[in-house]
């Protein structure tokens, strides 16, 4: 079943149907999990509120015994599924960079190639993908390939590479002066042109992964920590209360 639907309103406009799973989740989390293509959102929002649900009812018992303590249960429970989002979104941030540090490779190989062969892009893409190992590249040069012998004039499949090996901007705009090139393949210019959009990239890349390595390290830990935090902190809070209360019917 898919996640979200299009119907059409009264004037025949299109609009998108968001599904109850999508409605309940984080704006940004069908995308990282369509993107990572691991499960789908109907599922990972099963499986999370599961978890989640598990604290909550093992806090029904509790009640009985002390009316406040529950909420230690709902704070588990918050915790939980709050976490379950942030290990999504880490996966997501790790795979993106990566797939960012493998399409600057891919970049300044495909330049080589143009420079000193002097050949067709077709015929870089066939090289390129003869030499790489298998996996995502590998399998998104193939598409390329059949799309261009198919499609020898549409700028679209060197999108859906972009699309599908990085997903940046940047790879996007590198593919489309690729494409250039390849409707004007007499134009050395644009090869000039790729290459300094390489090194500009390899410059960016390098910013990008001490950002990354910076953040992973340092903000990892507080984000499983906060969570922590808060349940303790609620913890405390129900005892200070159910002691008030205890202190106003004692004095009574």
């Amino acid at each position: 079943m898919k996640s979200k639907k299009k119907k059409r309103n009264s004037d025949g406009r299109s609009t998108t149907v968001f599904s109850f799973w999508e409605k309940i989740a984080e704006s940004d989390l069908k995308d990282m999990i369509d993107y990572l293509n691991e499960t789908n959102i109907k599922t990972f929002q099963k499986k999370r509120l599961f978890k989640a649900g598990i604290f909550l009812l093992l806090g029904i018992p509790v009640f009985a015994l002390k009316p406040f303590l529950p909420l230690v249960f709902l704070g588990l429970a918050a915790a939980v599924y709050y976490l379950e989002y942030m290990k999504v979104k880490s996966k997501y941030n790790v795979a993106r960079f990566q797939k960012e540090l493998v399409f600057i490779k891919f970049s300044k190989e495909i330049y080589i190639y143009l420079l000193e062969n002097k050949t067709t892009i077709y015929k870089a893409f066939e090289k390129m993908e003869e030499r790489v190992e298998e996996g995502f590249l590998k399998g998104a040069l193939r598409d390329l390939l059949i799309d261009l012998h198919e499609r020898p004039d549409d700028v679209q499949p060197f999108i859906d590479f972009a699309q599908s090996t990085s997903g940046s901007d940047r790879s996007k705009l590198f593919m489309i002066t690729l494409y250039e090139y390849h409707q004007n393949s007499n134009d050395e210019t644009i090869i000039y042109h790729l290459g300094k959009m390489t090194s500009e990239q390899s410059f960016m890349v390098v910013d990008d992964i001490i950002e990354f390595k910076h953040g992973k390290f340092l903000n990892y830990p507080m984000k499983l920590t906060l969570p922590v935090i808060g349940v303790v902190l609620v913890f405390f809070i129900s005892l200070l209360v159910e002691s008030i209360m205890s202190m106003q019917f004692g004095g009574g």
